[in-house]
């Protein structure tokens, strides 16, 4: 792994369980780097030793003139989660606040080969791709022993006469990448005494290849995409004839983990303009000239009614009616006017098929359907557009065009300025 380069002397902050590698790096900074490090310790109160560690951890600290902070945590919070995944949000969360409080520069983890090694092999197993395959992609977190040997580690700390804590728990085989170390690592020496350094050049090029991939993906992203009222909007252009084309929008989409599978993608790419997809979070869909990643919202399909126009407070958008003498009238795009003889109650609800209305301006009738699809709003929008009913007549298609029997009249002194945000 291609380490960047360290300053001496800056201010750092080291992720410290007590155990060989955290105790080695702490020293290893200050002998190559003249970095000593504030000390991170997390006390996740899931073993019995930990509050000993803890204090081993805090005499070490004190030993060796380092500053340490302590993290306890108590495991009864965890909810259901994978202990090794909550746990390592903890620890790297708290890494990132306390470095930040502290103005460092550096965040490090004494992550080595042998880790690196065994990250690849539980990778490769559940099947992950060349930007996550290699393990430790966060280049927040810098990890200067990443091509050292484990055995380099040992030796390092005899020779020095380090003192460290065992944590018990990586003796078990209760985890997977115990059992990697404990049960497949043998059988892989057997195979090819070599596969270790063999591994760890395989570790490096996926990592590298991995680089270049994001490098090249950022590069499109800047060329084609643009994020529009937190929706992603993806021009087509001629990356859509090329055979990659599925695997460019298919990682753009996992770089913003919207949680669409790669076939899932390609029904879209391949589709015609309005096919989509959905996930549990995210939408992706084919507009015209566009695809669209946002946000997978429900169609609301409750209904409100509108008593008062000053009780406004129990709609699932914003709005409000401004009276306004008619001199100080603006007409614009962005501006719906309104007659004050708007009549109550107003029912307001999500358009319906077969729904018609007469826009502004016109004598007859339009479906709101097609009125929608002359306006050429992405066909998700158009299932979000609300329509405010009197007596089984719509009024209003809100945010868009009222009906022409509530416009401004010519004897009309005053009107309603219609201030919308429909969140969409």
């Amino acid at each position: 792994m291609d380490l960047p380069e360290l300053l001496p002397g800056k201010k750092a902050v080291l992720g410290f369980s007590g155990g060989i590698d955290s105790v080695v790096l702490s020293q290893l900074l200050i002998e190559r780097y003249n970095i000593r490090a504030y000390l991170l310790h997390v006390n996740y109160g899931l073993r019995e030793e930990a509050d000993t560690d803890e204090q081993w951890c805090r005499w070490y600290a004190q030993e060796y003139r380092f500053e340490i902070y302590v993290l306890n945590v108590n495991p009864k919070e965890r909810e259901g989660e994978n202990v090794q995944n909550w746990a390592r949000n903890i620890r790297y969360d708290f890494f990132e606040k306390q470095a930040n409080a502290l103005d460092a520069a550096y965040i490090f983890t004494a992550h080595h080969a042998d880790d690196r090694r065994e990250s690849f092999l539980m990778n490769a197993l559940r099947g992950s791709g060349l930007t996550s395959v290699s393990g430790m992609n966060n280049t927040r977190f810098i990890r200067p022993m990443a091509n050292m040997d484990k055995a380099e580690v040992l030796a390092y700390a005899e020779e020095r006469g380090l003192e460290w804590v065992e944590d018990a728990s990586n003796a078990t085989l209760k985890y997977k990448r115990n059992q990697i170390r404990y049960l497949l690592s043998p059988i892989l020496d057997q195979v090819e005494p070599r596969w270790k350094g063999g591994l760890k050049k395989t570790v490096d090029n996926l990592y590298r290849d991995g680089m270049l991939l994001k490098g090249l993906l950022k590069g499109w992203s800047d060329e084609f995409v643009k994020l529009q009222n937190g929706e992603h909007y993806i021009a087509m252009g001629p990356w859509t004839k090329e055979p990659y084309a599925q695997v460019l929008l298919w990682r753009f989409c996992l770089s913003i983990d919207a949680g669409l599978s790669y076939e899932e993608v390609g029904h879209v790419l391949k589709g015609e303009i309005g096919q989509r997809t959905t996930a549990l979070t995210h939408l992706l869909i084919k507009d015209r000239g566009h695809f669209i990643v946002g946000p997978n919202i429900p169609v609301d399909r409750k209904e409100y009614t509108i008593t008062s126009l000053d009780e406004l407070s129990h709609l699932p958008f914003e709005l409000k009616f401004i009276a306004t003498p008619k001199a100080e009238i603006e007409f614009g795009p962005n501006k719906e006017w309104i007659t004050t003889k708007l009549p109550l109650p107003l029912v307001i609800r999500t358009w319906k098929p077969g729904d018609k209305f007469v826009p502004l301006g016109m004598s007859g009738t339009k479906k709101i359907g097609d009125f929608l699809n002359d306006l050429r709003l992405p066909r998700h929008h158009k299932e979000h557009v609300y329509v405010a009913i009197y007596e089984d007549k719509i009024l209003w298609v809100l945010g868009h065009r009222i009906d022409d029997s509530m416009k401004v009249a010519e004897g009309d002194d005053i009107a309603y300025l219609a201030v919308i945000n429909l969140k969409l």
